[in-house]
């Protein structure tokens, strides 16, 4: 399999320009199930990286205390309030389903793992999700780790699934240690989707993005993004991406290539040491404004 390095060209080509006439139903109806009672922060920075993505309707499915904490600082987007367990991470209840099964419905894209832990009853709601899911859908963080036990699912439903691990949870993925897959990152991303009928965006220096014969590697990028945080806003913007239309491959491309040109962005001007993932949604629209103008 040829390894082929990603290019600004070819990245605004990805992206469509907005017709005069858009509305927000033209760009995407996005859900994302993420953050526990104590991981607001990954629900949050996903979150607003979907909206700068350019979602139009995005709808956070979360714990019931996220909404009065988050919504302040992301008030373009609805919220959801889901049932927990005493330790505050989401259940399979039936009346978290029910909720669920009206967005599911109505979704172009799905975003499931930022925050959400791994419990039991997560890792069934997650099983629920891609059994019933009929759009694209992101798996990062949590989402990946519930994933582990029905990753066989995707030879059924997940065409459309992109998944976005780093070492540590495609190590779980595949049961390599992560030296192996650090040491052969080419191979292990291509013999994966070669064997699942999914997008992988395997995340660390030059990240690789395959999907069946396909393997391509992201120049963007610098160390200072290796932060908590920093997975977060890379898969709002590639679920946001996916629901406004593109294809899997291209969403988690473009996801890839302008999350790492904003982080260079970041670095340039705050430094690699003290630069935040937050940063990176405030450099955002700097690097999509210049995609807008060479389009």
């Amino acid at each position: 399999m040829m390894l082929h390095q990603l290019t600004w060209q070819e990245i605004c080509r990805m992206i469509p320009k907005r017709k005069t006439d858009a509305q927000k139903g033209d760009f995407g109806r996005l859900l994302c199930i993420t953050g526990s009672r104590n991981m607001p922060g990954a629900c949050l920075l996903s979150t607003q990286a979907a909206l700068r993505g350019g979602a139009g309707l995005v709808t956070v499915a979360t714990a019931p205390e996220n909404p009065m904490r988050l919504a302040a600082a992301a008030p373009e987007a609805m919220w959801l309030s889901l049932e927990t367990d005493e330790n505050g991470f989401l259940t399979n209840s039936r009346r978290n389903r029910e909720q669920l099964e009206t967005q599911l419905r109505r979704a172009n894209g799905v975003l499931l793992g930022c925050g959400l832990g791994v419990t039991d009853e997560t890792r069934q709601l997650v099983r629920w999700v891609l059994e019933n899911a009929a759009c694209p859908v992101v798996l990062d963080a949590d989402g990946l780790n519930c994933a582990v036990s029905c990753i066989e699912l995707s030879r059924r439903t997940g065409t459309n699934w992109i998944l976005t691990p780093h070492p540590g949870e495609m190590a779980r993925l595949t049961g390599q240690t992560i030296p192996q897959i650090q040491g052969n990152r080419a191979e292990t991303a291509s013999r994966f989707a070669a064997a699942y009928p999914v997008t992988l965006a395997l995340k660390g220096a030059g990240t690789l993005v395959a999907q069946g014969e396909r393997l391509a590697q992201n120049p963007t990028g610098n160390p200072g993004m290796s932060r908590g945080g920093s997975g977060d806003v890379l898969a709002g913007l590639i679920v946001a991406f996916a629901a406004q239309g593109l294809s899997s491959w291209d969403a988690a491309c473009a996801g890839v290539y302008l999350h790492g040109l904003a982080g260079d962005c970041a670095a340039a001007a705050l430094s690699q040491q003290a630069m935040l993932p937050r940063d990176l949604l405030a450099y955002l629209p700097q690097v999509l404004a210049k995609l807008e103008q060479e389009r």
